[in-house]
């Protein structure tokens, strides 16, 4: 199997067993502040009338108008003018009030608005290569913590920190670490590669849309060809095609997405651009050719003269009839969130769901394969068969099941607060710990040769290993006469040992079974949820993290 040129870049053993790793090769706005409040007017002093004489009776008075409210940004009382609405001969009676003094004139306290702060502006850097390394610090010789995948945008600095050895700039980027800029990354985010790979992998389930080749294996385009181009280049094309359209008959047939607009930088003839690194001559058709056992993640898919086409992680044009469209597994384990251990996973196909009655065990109905069954930890024997019970008060045969007990003795690292993972072989099990709680268990698929020695065989190896190096997807190949093989953008893939690592599997759907080359394959689901758990973390903008010191803890054992 191939040796890691990326893990040799990090001084990490080099792969000699278990997985073939070969890769990977605003602003605020500031809220204005209340103005304090005005000042009041000062009350007016009453209106002293005269004394009445005795006689004529006194004429009746009309009512005061009342004293309108003062203007809002007005503190001056004015002088009150006569009621217009008052008869002519009552007001020429009406006593003369006296006159109301002046009240001394107050400042009127002017509250400022404080000026808005601008909203900062973001500075951006992008990815123009499949692997743009992060540095802890600005300097080649640094230790390196991650990478950016092509396509990717992250926040930096205003200015660069440093340019020792980097004519573009060192720049400090979000959340942390350096990245020079140059040959690998840009400052310029309508750069053609950055356009052509904006989409970015997801992190539920399968990243990207995945696809393995047919027999014979598809051609790998630098742009859309024509059709004098295909009948060169593909001769076969006719009768392939009719063959495509039986096996789209098949129930198993798995249809591609819908289309996706085709991105702007396949239009009018033109190829896609090469990532950095990648020398493509100017007229260049063909740009390679899958291996006969071959997976790829796709960008994007979409329609050209009546025929799919992909577009790869790496560029390239791939043919979809070429391929086959991979279902992601439905299978998913149990967050122990509202049950814990023991839990009973379904590993016979004609399993059955007992109830007790009067006259014992009756009712049964049919369960799921590697459905998970919440146990209560009590057993009976009925029939010469082993019962267990569940937490819903039926029963399941125990050799119908996998059951995943509770620890008994919790091992040293198991201490409060401390996340780890324990790996059955026996049992194809895995249980996600925080301290001695479990968190969340599931079924795995490890070495195909089960506890042997993954120095020879296909086995995983055992002990207590931490995982040091984390990429949402990465190619693992192999060339070992007879199983040949070239994984593409194999999804969260965490190596605790050399080349072992968990992992997610496109390719199959065995969970439970024996499987891998040494590694612990996981589907997708789990994978994800896992990728997302333990550490090292990756950033949501980046593709993979690295620490030696302190990822979460793996237990391998029998």
């Amino acid at each position: 199997m191939r040796a890691s040129s990326f893990l040799a870049t990090v001084a990490i053993a080099s792969l000699a067993t278990g997985c073939p790793l070969l890769e990977p090769s605003v602003g605020q706005e500031l809220a204005s502040p209340a103005p304090d409040s005005l000042p009041k007017p000062a009350p007016l002093p009453a209106l002293v009338a005269p004394t009445p004489a005795p006689a004529p009776p006194p004429t009746p008075q009309a009512a005061a108008p009342a004293a309108a409210p003062p203007a809002e940004a007005t503190v001056d009382t004015p002088d009150l003018p006569p009621d217009p609405a008052a008869p002519a001969d009552l007001a020429l009676t009406e006593p003369e009030a006296p006159a109301v003094p002046e009240e001394p004139e107050e400042p009127i306290e002017t509250v400022k608005e404080p000026p808005k702060k601008p909203e900062a502006e973001i500075f951006e850097l992008a990815s123009i290569a499949k692997e743009t390394w992060i540095y802890a610090e600005p300097r080649w010789r640094s230790r390196r913590i991650g990478y950016l995948r092509a396509g990717a945008i992250v926040e930096r600095d205003e200015k660069p920190k440093s340019r020792a050895n980097c004519e573009g700039g060192w720049y400090h980027i979000k959340p942390r670490g350096y990245v020079c800029v140059g040959t690998n990354a840009t400052l310029d985010i309508h750069h053609p590669v950055v356009e052509a790979a904006a989409t970015r992998p997801s992190r539920d389930g399968l990243p990207y849309t995945y696809v393995m080749s047919r027999n014979p294996p598809p051609h790998l385009y630098a742009r859309l060809p024509t059709d004098a181009e295909l009948r060169v280049v593909e001769p076969d094309l006719a009768s392939h095609l009719r063959k495509v359209a039986q096996t789209a008959l098949d129930p198993q047939f798995v249809p591609p997405p819908p289309p996706d607009p085709t991105p702007g930088a396949l239009l009018y003839g033109l190829a896609a651009p090469p990532l950095a690194g990648v020398s493509r001559g100017a007229d260049t058709l063909v740009v390679g050719r899958a291996k006969g056992r071959s997976g790829f993640a796709l960008l994007s898919t979409f329609d050209h003269e009546d025929r799919r086409y992909g577009l790869t992680t790496e560029l390239a044009v791939l043919p979809l009839d070429r391929t086959r469209v991979i279902r992601t597994s439905p299978f998913q384990g149990l967050p122990l969130d509202e049950v814990t251990l023991p839990v009973a996973f379904v590993k016979s196909r004609h399993a059955m769901r007992y109830t007790s009655g009067s006259g014992g065990l009756g009712g049964a109905t049919k369960l799921g394969h590697r459905e998970a069954v919440p146990l209560t930890g009590k057993s009976i024997r009925s029939g010469g068969a082993t019962y267990l019970e569940a937490r819903d008060g039926s029963w399941v045969r125990e050799d119908q099941v996998v059951r995943i007990d509770p620890m008994t003795r919790p091992p040293g690292w198991a201490l409060a607060g401390q996340k780890w993972i324990d790996v059955s072989i026996l049992k194809q099990s895995l249980v996600a710990y925080e301290g001695t709680k479990p968190v969340y268990v599931t079924l795995v698929s490890t070495g195909a040769d089960g506890l042997g020695d993954p120095k020879k065989t296909h086995s995983t190896i055992q002990g207590v290993f931490r995982i040091h190096t984390k990429h949402v997807s990465v190619t693992m190949d192999g060339d070992e006469v007879g199983d040949e093989f070239d994984l593409r953008d194999v999804p969260f893939v965490q190596y605790f040992n050399e080349g072992y690592a968990l992992h997610a599997a496109y390719w199959h759907d065995d969970f439970g079974t024996p499987r891998s080359h040494g590694c612990v394959n996981l589907a997708p689901r789990d994978a994800a949820w896992l990728f997302g758990w333990t550490t090292p973390e990756v950033p949501a903008t980046w593709h993979a993290g690295l620490s030696l010191r302190s990822g979460t803890v793996v237990y391998t054992h029998p």
